[in-house]
């Protein structure tokens, strides 16, 4: 007697345990499903899914935006690209420059990738008639002092330099004081870049920039030669030199006394341009 009472007492907790388990799984009042309960699911499929998207997505971003990466990572995946043209000389002579920025704890100039061609668009809204002579002539200058490689890819109708992203060309166009309170008095134009530091650490970098030109200078300058050098001393901005009290320098903070890049310029875009590939 009490071992049927033992054999029911078992029978009875099995089927609380099965509509225990059935209540959890389908429901309360659920029919059993036919054959044996099914197993729980794995977790392992969906961790593989997750896995694959996180890794196509960043391959996709290491595709378009391989700037912010490490250079570890690239160094690891044997992804660094080749220098586009050659390291440029340090000219010897007097003359001095400065940078606009440096890597952290360091004399390196924050630069372009020198690997990467700096694309520019104009914005020819109150420009002048030789405007697009005027900056193709200085990408040249300046990429012959640097050993960046520039390409003009169009004109643009956008002005909001100061809200650029990352993969926009570097933008130039000719404003004046109303637009750009920066070109209020002898200003006759602004240049720069903005910088990024890859995930994870690593050197800092300029991906894109602007060169604003004053359109009211423009209109009274009668010289070739100061107009051509007011964009060049923009341009050397835009990679990344600063001013110098160096009268002999373009990048003097007025000009200076020639209308060309100088010793000491030259010698400061060439560092400038002579970083290793990003």
């Amino acid at each position: 007697m009490f071992g049927a009472r033992r054999r029911r007492q078992r029978e009875m907790e099995r089927r609380l345990r099965e509509l225990d388990w059935l209540d959890q799984a389908y429901g309360i009042g659920a029919y059993a499903p036919s054959g044996a309960p099914p197993r729980r699911p794995s977790r392992i499929p969906g961790a593989i899914a997750l896995l694959v998207v996180m890794g196509v997505t960043t391959s996709a971003v290491f595709t378009m935006q391989p700037q912010v990466f490490p250079d570890r990572v690239h160094d690891w995946l044997g992804t660094n690209p080749e220098r586009l043209l050659p390291v440029r000389d340090i000219p010897i002579g007097p003359g001095d420059f400065s940078f606009i920025a440096t890597q952290p704890d360091s004399d390196e100039p924050v630069a372009y990738n020198p690997c990467e061609v700096i694309e520019v668009e104009i914005n020819p809204e109150g420009a002048p008639d030789d405007h697009e002579e005027l900056v193709t002539r200085a990408m040249a200058n300046t990429s012959d002092a640097t050993g960046l490689q520039f390409e003009l890819v169009g004109t643009t109708d956008k002005r909001a330099f100061d809200s650029m992203s990352m993969n926009d060309p570097v933008m130039v166009l000719w404003s004046e004081q109303d637009e750009v309170a920066d070109l209020a008095g002898s200003i006759a134009g602004l240049g720069g870049s903005y910088r990024i530091e890859p995930i994870g650490g690593g050197k800092q970098r300029y991906v894109t920039g602007f060169v604003v030109l004053d359109r009211e200078a423009f209109a009274d300058l009668r010289s070739d030669e100061v107009r051509q050098g007011i964009v060049d001393h923009e341009f050397g901005h835009l990679v990344g030199l600063g001013h110098v009290d160096d009268p002999r320098q373009l990048m003097h903070e007025h000009g200076g006394i020639n209308m060309a890049y100088g010793n000491g310029d030259l010698a400061g875009l060439a560092a400038l341009g002579s970083v290793a590939c990003r």
